[in-house]
């Protein structure tokens, strides 16, 4: 199945950027974040007996009302230029508009990721990022009324918080005809950049990898929890409990087709609004995310108790450090000195296998309602190698989680035993909960 490109459009804000706004200054922690796309898909299902005109009518006001919400989120509208720096010139956001020849429900039957791809604009890479859009959409119609919408945002600009207030405040808009006043919450000013900052560019490694979906039912996250804290854990969270399996069976696989044993890390991606003080808004706009890890040696088959315990007291250690009374100006410092000896201590230890896993997880994503409900599936594309993705099941009781591994340790990694007592490989999405 692939969609059909009807049109492409250019939307500008519904009002010029003031010139006193002519540039918007990237933070230290967009500096530090990848120049990739974060692609977000959400569908939705038809009202019943819609026509053409009914098609028309979404669309137009999905554009105007995208046009009225880039007046408030100016640098989204604008280009990524040299400096760090985005030129907020209302040069506008790409639209383009789809049809799929097959019906909704079929398709989120077992939802295949080659497929997903096409949903979305976000496989395009920043290779460079001058002059680089920091937003595309893409509109798909299905045959039965159901459509899907595709916003890719620069990973440069935006983490998933963002995405989420500008996602929920664009359906506002739709919603309310412009009535509802919405606005743009900005961190650049608290946490400015640096200029001597050195930051590798990042380079897509040319890896054989494949992703898969599982998904834990509220049932089997109880009963992950059980199992920690019967080892001694107290009060693990779902995040946690579901990290700690995928780490654990993740690690099994790697070291099942590797020749010797390898010590393996996980990088835990956390949100600081809620851990700095004073605390920012959750709609803060910007990157503001930092992790910390855990790790496996090379001796032996790694316990998950051990690994849950790892990240509870990681978090615990983790709010410690940059969740006490820091300036924001001290913050972002330890975040800059934390990379540098990151990375240097990466490089010591080459053979180490490395995985990042970020949650998602209690981010409004399912109540991003243009006027017609809210989304009967949320997913990403574009899923980085070694990498883990958590999301809320629609109702919220469960996590799915994105899987994205090397070929042949994802041919290990789908059939592990311990995993799949616990999580349902690719289940049907349109009936999932």
């Amino acid at each position: 199945m692939k969609p059909e490109i009807l049109s492409k459009e250019t939307i500008k804000p519904s009002s010029p950027t003031p010139h006193s706004q002519r540039w918007y200054k990237l933070s230290v922690f967009d500096q530090m974040s990848y120049g990739v796309y974060i692609p977000i898909i959400l569908f939705y299902t038809s009202n019943g007996g819609e026509n053409p005109v009914d098609f028309s009518h979404r669309l137009s006001g999905l554009k105007k009302s995208l046009s009225e919400t880039l007046t408030r989120y100016y640098p989204l509208a604008g280009r990524i230029g040299d400096g760090g720096s985005i030129e907020c010139n209302d040069k506008g956001v790409d639209v383009f508009e789809a049809r799929m020849d097959c019906h909704l429900q079929g398709f989120l039957n077992h939802p295949e990721f080659e497929a997903l791809n096409l949903l979305a604009q976000g496989q395009i890479q920043c290779d460079n990022l001058d002059l680089s859009s920091t937003l595309i959409v893409q509109i798909t119609f299905f045959d039965c009324g159901g459509m899907a919408i595709g916003v890719s945002m620069s990973h440069k600009v935006a983490d998933i918080s963002s995405m989420s207030a500008f996602l929920n405040d664009w359906a506002t808009m739709a919603r309310q005809s412009g009535k509802e006043e919405i606005s743009a919450q900005f961190i650049t000013s608290f946490f400015p950049p640096h200029d001597s900052l050195d930051i590798p560019e990042y380079v897509p490694r040319k890896i054989n990898r494949v992703v898969r979906r599982f998904v834990f039912n509220a049932s089997k996250l109880d009963a992950l929890k059980t199992l920690a804290t019967s080892h001694g854990v107290e009060n693990p969270t779902r995040v946690q409990v579901v990290t700690a399996l995928l780490y654990k069976c993740a690690d099994a696989a790697s070291r099942a087709v590797s020749d010797s044993p390898r010590a393996s890390d996980l990088v835990q991606m956390v949100n600081l609004r809620r851990l700095v003080i004073p605390p920012l808004p959750d709609k803060s706009f910007g990157n503001l995310v930092w992790c910390f890890s855990i790790s496996a040696t090379e001796e032996g088959e790694v316990e998950f108790h051990d690994l849950v315990a790892q990240l509870k007291e990681g978090i615990a250690g983790f709010r410690l450090t940059y969740g006490i009374s820091f300036s924001w100006y001290e913050l972002s410092r330890l975040v800059s000195e934390f990379r540098k000896a990151s990375a240097s201590s990466f490089k010591r230890k080459g053979n180490m296998v490395r995985f990042t896993c970020t949650s998602w997880c209690r981010s409004p994503l399912y109540q991003v309602d243009f006027g017609w409900g809210k989304p009967v599936w949320i997913s990403c594309t574009n899923v980085m190698w070694n990498t883990f993705i958590l999301m809320d099941t629609r109702n919220g009781d469960g996590i799915e989680a994105l899987v994205s591994l090397e070929e042949q340790n994802m041919n290990v990694f789908e059939h592990d035993e311990e995993l799949l007592r616990f999580a349902s490989l690719n289940p049907n999405a349109f009936e999932a909960p």
